[in-house]
């Protein structure tokens, strides 16, 4: 991981969750962090203590909602012009929203914003990305994808999230392409994705209505991933050696059924 010391990574959904342990984790092993959040109130928070805690690294909280291009362009824009930053040596996409919308009868304006946040978006921001890496002749760099094992099969028993996992379908053909296109431009920036299964964070608050009871109910059932332990795999893929391209990672817990 020596290499990567003072490179600047961006994390999307940085505020809470996966996102948050992989900011945190980066930043522990001296990257700069770009954390992207809509609301970055807490993230600034944590900044200030991180520098009190003496990190190696450093957190720079930047606001973005993924889901509108516009706005992925004016991020990237800022960090161009930010002469701390300049640019992006490793982006990891990982805002990703689920509701319970069944094809049958859900509610179409839902399926856009999943379609938007999930995968649409990630695409948008890792092209900029690739840009910003172009433009300064990085050609080591990394671009991760934080995907779900929803986005190789069907959950067993939920209708209500067919479209989510169409998403996550769709993710996996977007990440195989950005391989592919890069090594026809004999790019060495590499693309990987990471798909674990339950992990206990916010969005399964969101699929239960925020109803703290079900959640708790059924988190309890088995013992699930921790978002530390998908945070681990960054750093499992950024110590690979440069000619090892790792296609993707599945990861549940040892105690998840389906």
């Amino acid at each position: 991981m020596d290499k990567w010391i003072g490179r600047v990574a961006m994390v999307t959904g940085a505020s809470r969750g996966i996102g948050a342990s992989i900011t945190k984790l980066l930043v522990e092993l001296g990257m700069i962090v770009i954390g992207v959040a809509r609301d970055i109130s807490d993230l600034e928070v944590t900044s200030v203590e991180y520098k009190a805690n003496g990190l190696t690294g450093n957190l720079v909280p930047m606001k973005c909602d993924i889901s509108q291009p516009e706005k992925i362009n004016a991020l990237l824009n800022q960090i161009r012009a930010d002469p701390d930053l300049e640019g992006v040596d490793v982006l990891i996409n990982n805002a990703a929203i689920a509701y319970a919308e069944p094809l049958l009868n859900g509610n179409p304006d839902a399926w856009g914003t999943m379609i938007r946040t999930n995968f649409l978006g990630p695409t948008i921001l890792a092209q900029e990305v690739y840009k910003s890496m172009k433009e300064r002749e990085i050609d080591d760099g990394y671009i991760i994808f934080i995907n779900s094992l929803s986005g190789h099969r069907l959950i067993p028993g939920n209708k209500d999230l067919h479209m989510y996992c169409a998403t996550k379908f769709a993710l996996r053909a977007i990440v195989e392409g950005f391989r592919l296109e890069l090594r026809q431009v004999d790019s060495h920036i590499r693309v990987s994705s990471i798909s674990p299964g339950v992990v206990e964070t916010d969005i399964f608050k969101k699929l239960f209505d925020n109803d703290e009871d079900k959640t708790k109910k059924f988190l309890s059932e088995r013992k699930y991933l921790e978002a530390d332990d998908v945070a681990s795999m960054i750093v499992t893929l950024l110590s690979q050696p440069m000619h090892v391209q790792v296609h993707d990672i599945l990861l549940r817990s040892t105690e998840q059924i389906p």
